[in-house]
């Protein structure tokens, strides 16, 4: 007879699990116990109940107290709770203040590393992040669930987008194509700490690239800077924190949408699971390649391997005197051009470079579709 095991969880987790795959996002749920030990080093039982049923969308409490029958002080209690840990985002609408469920990714590991904070208990996140995606991608000399189970990534949630000054005049930009546009065109502007970077240095792998340069758009952020995650910026600011990221070799990444975005992250290859993705992984990547490839006029190198330094994804390479594009490699971030003294390197349009997706509800469901609905991993023991 076989003997019957033991639930690897609590139910309010397992409840928790389920509303985190409708959610979405560039990480996978894979259930296992590094999985649930994270999810209860972030949530109470209580705060994993409530965050359950919560729909995708904002909502207040009285309106998500009538959904649920919860009692309406409570459920503020614990929404306020999970607000102040960043488990949620908030913001103030006509007066009354709304939560929106996130995803573990991006968001929940986002937010937990955006503040800096060195406390035991972002050490302990640092570690039960780090478990949970070497479990999850074969990290740490260990085959990963997700890709031994033959599942491609899902459509790319995040793009690279072009050092703007480095296109070419008159070639066409395309709106989404163009980072100053969306910082003109948005009201709220927030700067915090490279989550990539300050989870590295927690798990003692420091970085000396700049931190401070991890943005985030929208009302969102207005609520969570309140809170103290992060602070607040203006256009300008915004604009000099991009150029300071182009001087330190970092390249832009942005949400996959169109009409507007939620985030910038200025990343090093050497912390960003984003760009090691594209560098090393066999499958598809979570992030799309900018719609720029570099080209190279060989003659006119001066094999002085600037760009050879500044490329992070090993596109140039020395070949004698002069420098070697392998274009499959290109991701089009524009790094190489910006110290290239002889003009030999620039960029030009990819060909059958896609549109994204408009707003955030496409995108999710071009993820959706592009995995084919991802049945239910099995739990590991």
């Amino acid at each position: 007879m076989k003997e019957k095991q033991e639930p690897i969880t609590q139910p309010q987790y397992e409840k928790l699990a389920d509303a985190l795959e409708m959610r979405g996002g560039a990480a996978p749920v894979v259930r296992c116990r590094e999985f649930y030990a994270l999810l209860e080093e972030l949530f109470t039982p209580e705060e994993a109940e409530l965050a359950s049923k919560m729909p995708s969308k904002y909502i207040s409490v009285m309106d998500l107290a009538t959904e649920t029958g919860d009692d309406p002080k409570e459920a503020e209690r614990i929404l306020e709770n999970m607000a102040n840990k960043a488990l949620l985002y908030s913001q103030t609408k006509d007066g009354v203040m709304q939560y929106l469920a996130i995803p573990l990714v991006p968001g929940m590991f986002e937010m937990q590393f955006t503040t800096g904070d060195v406390s035991e208990r972002a050490k302990r996140l640092a570690h039960r992040f780090e478990d949970y995606f070497n479990v999850m991608t074969g990290g740490a000399g260990r085959e990963g669930i997700y890709s031994a189970a033959g599942f491609a990534l899902p459509f790319p949630f995040f793009r690279v987008i072009t050092i703007e000054q480095e296109i070419p005049v008159g070639i066409e930009v395309l709106p989404y194509d163009t980072l100053s546009k969306y910082i003109d065109n948005t009201e709220y502007i927030a700067v915090g700490t490279c989550y990539c970077r300050h989870h590295a240095e927690l798990l003692g792998r420091p970085c000396d690239k700049p931190k401070e340069v991890c943005m985030g758009f929208g009302p969102a952020v207005k609520g969570n800077a309140d809170r103290g995650f992060g602070r607040m910026l203006s256009k300008e600011e915004a604009r000099e924190i991009l150029k300071r990221s182009e001087e330190a070799g970092l390249v832009h990444t942005t949400s996959n949408t169109a009409k507007y975005i939620d985030l910038i992250c200025n990343c090093c290859i050497c912390h960003c699971g984003l760009l090691q993705s594209m560098k090393n992984a066999p499958a598809p990547s979570m992030v799309a390649k900018s719609n720029f490839i570099a080209s190279l006029e060989e003659e006119a190198c001066s094999g002085c391997s600037d760009c050879v330094e500044r490329c992070p994804m090993d596109a140039l390479t020395m070949e004698g005197d002069v420098v070697a594009l392998d274009l499959k490699r290109c991701i089009g971030c524009g790094l190489c051009v910006s110290v290239c003294p002889s003009g030999a390197l620039r960029l030009e349009p990819r060909e059958g470079a896609p549109v994204p997706p408009w707003d955030r509800r496409e995108l999710t469901a071009a993820m959706m579709s592009s995995i084919g609905q991802t049945p239910r991993q099995k739990e590991t023991p």
